[in-house]
């Protein structure tokens, strides 16, 4: 049987059977998280080790036959194997078995600890270690940063019996501003970006970045705020805060889920003000223009389904995955976000017309519906926009087409 090697992935490919072609190591990491991965390579290309690193995303290791090889290539002549697995035991739950039954008969340390809030005791009992050395794994992650990653590699290099630096999770703020994407002057209205922390604890604003650039370039004052989680206590403090203070005319949301709480609604909805769904796209732009749906069925999910149910107004992919140069020391090939140009120009013009349609008289409100191509595949997408004033409807609907 034929197998491929590759690098480029989605989150989507489960049905074709991947060999990564890594040889052993003696730590191995796995996340579904390019996020949690990306941070782990950085942290290691800084530091000297005694210990050879793997990282490989389980996005590549959901085929039952591409999970084999990697358990019987790689994991089972591991000293010791951490998995971040997003989404709970059942999205991945042949590796946990297969994992489990494995550090069991070969020996080697299985730490396998949940990618959200929750602990999963299902978890607990699939991994090797205490379940305080678990708690304490989650809290490296949940905190997150190069200092925590660098602690992480330096406890599990301790317990396999060459000491070396480290020290408990250390927090950071959950929430901030993220200053190189804030944008002072515009006097157009003022624009709100949210976005994940974990974006910026592994340096990877691209998209950020470049949104914050054409809405500054629209006449839009621009606060970019990064939070752990859009249901974090911590960060919906910030959130309510930065809120209340600085009135937002429109919010560019680029978290992915539902926001809605328990006890109320999102702290997006406080502004009172139009929530666009920007998403950074979980494949590449190739990928994304290849398939006849556009994204895939996690970034529909996650990016369309789920924040519609908060009243979020869906925009577009403004950035796919694009491989960074391959690391030889980790056999891993960092993926990141990659700005697509024309969609976030496409995303800035609906923007700053909703801004217009906010601020303008109420005798003057217009709404239109704009129709753009998605360049070579053949389908439309349409938004209802506001405008000011019914003359310039035929202008700006003729600079929101794609």
């Amino acid at each position: 049987m034929h197998l491929l090697r590759t690098e480029s992935r989605s989150s989507d490919e489960a049905e074709a059977a991947i060999d990564l072609g890594q040889t052993p190591g003696d730590i191995v990491c796995l996340s579904f998280s390019d996020s949690d991965l990306g941070a782990l390579a950085a942290c290691a290309e800084a530091r000297t080790s005694a210990f050879s690193l793997r990282l490989a995303s389980l996005a590549q290791l959901r085929h039952p036959y591409s999970i084999d090889l990697y358990c019987d290539g790689v994991a089972a002549r591991a000293k010791f194997v951490l998995v971040r697995l997003l989404g709970g035991l059942d999205y991945w739950r042949y590796g946990v078995d297969e994992l489990s039954r494995l550090a069991r008969e070969k020996g080697f340390d299985l730490a396998i600890v949940p990618g959200c809030h929750s602990e999963d005791p299902r978890l607990d009992a699939a991994s090797t270690l205490p379940v305080a050395d678990l708690r304490r794994i989650w809290r490296y992650f949940q905190e997150g940063g190069s200092a925590n990653m660098g602690a992480l590699l330096g406890w599990v290099e301790t317990r396999l019996g060459t000491p070396a630096p480290w020290r408990e999770p250390a927090p950071l703020p959950a929430a901030g501003r993220y200053a190189e994407a804030c944008r002072d002057g515009g006097t157009a209205g003022h624009a709100f970006v949210t976005f994940y922390r974990a974006l910026v604890l592994c340096g990877d604003c691209a998209p950020i970045v470049a949104l914050a650039d054409a809405l500054a370039a629209r006449g839009l004052r621009v606060t970019a705020l990064f939070a752990a989680s859009l249901k974090d206590a911590a960060s919906i403090a910030v959130l309510q805060q930065t809120i209340a203070a600085e009135k937002p005319d429109v919010i560019l949301n680029t978290t992915a889920f539902s926001a809605k709480l328990d006890s109320g609604p999102s702290v997006l909805d406080s502004a009172d003000a139009p929530v666009l769904q920007v998403i950074l796209g979980g494949s590449s732009e190739a990928q994304w223009r290849a398939n006849p749906r556009g994204l895939g069925p996690a970034d529909l999910a996650m990016n369309v389904v789920l924040p519609e149910m908060d009243g979020r107004i869906i925009t577009t992919a403004i950035s796919g995955k694009a491989e960074s140069p391959r690391n030889a020391a980790l056999e891993f090939t960092r993926l990141i976000h990659q700005p697509v140009v024309s969609r976030v120009t496409f995303v800035a013009d609906i923007a700053a017309a909703w801004v217009r349609l906010r601020r303008a008289a109420p005798e003057d409100r217009r709404i239109a519906c704009i129709l753009s191509d998605y360049p070579g595949r053949g389908g439309r997408e349409a938004y209802a926009v506001g405008l000011d004033t019914p003359a310039s409807v035929t202008s700006i609907a003729e600079s929101l087409r794609g």
